[in-house]
């Protein structure tokens, strides 16, 4: 399970940093209630580069807190969903090639198109294609309100993420919360 998020300057001023910390958690704990628990890792990277921590066991995982999370970069949303999502097949391979079969799911989150990319969405719409078309990986996207200046469907869409995987809901906290439930 692979998680990317978005620490741009904007999660700040939209008040959803700890929204964006809660919900992160939340699915760390939601993954640890679930039968597969002790087969699964997790690797969280933030939109700006930055790793809050490598592909690990799922028990060792950080959570997100106020001194590990605090947004304030742009918003390459092209240029490193493409590198991480290099990550992901990268550690896929890596299984597949000890002979371990490997299912992998990758969640976006962000409350803004892109801004400073030198990628554009046609570039990562091939890949999540082929992740697609391989069977074993899951591309999701969540879009959290930004006051209605970004049409996430759209922006998803054009990267290649299939509809049912995009998650829109409101800026509050409580639809926040169910989306990543």
């Amino acid at each position: 399970v692979t998680v990317l998020i978005d620490d741009s300057s904007s999660i700040r001023f939209g008040n959803n940093t700890q929204l964006v910390r809660d919900g992160h958690n939340l699915v760390l704990e939601a993954l640890k209630e679930s039968k597969q628990r002790d087969g699964i890792l997790v690797h969280n990277r933030y939109l700006n580069g930055n790793v809050l921590y490598p592909y690990k066991p799922l028990d060792l995982a950080d959570q997100m807190t106020a001194n590990n999370f605090n947004p304030g970069g742009g918003t390459p949303l092209y240029d490193q969903t493409v590198v991480t999502l290099g990550t992901v097949l990268a550690k896929a391979q890596e299984f597949a090639n000890n002979g371990v079969p490997v299912r992998t799911v990758t969640l976006i989150i962000t409350d803004g198109a892109d801004c400073g990319s030198n990628k554009v969405a046609g570039d990562v719409k091939p890949i999540i294609e082929d992740m697609f078309r391989a069977e074993n990986h899951i591309v999701a996207a969540m879009g959290i309100d930004d006051g209605g200046s970004t049409d996430f469907r759209s922006v998803f869409d054009a990267m290649g993420v299939p509809d049912q995987w995009i998650l829109t809901p409101g800026n509050n906290d409580s639809d926040i919360r169910s989306a990543f439930q």
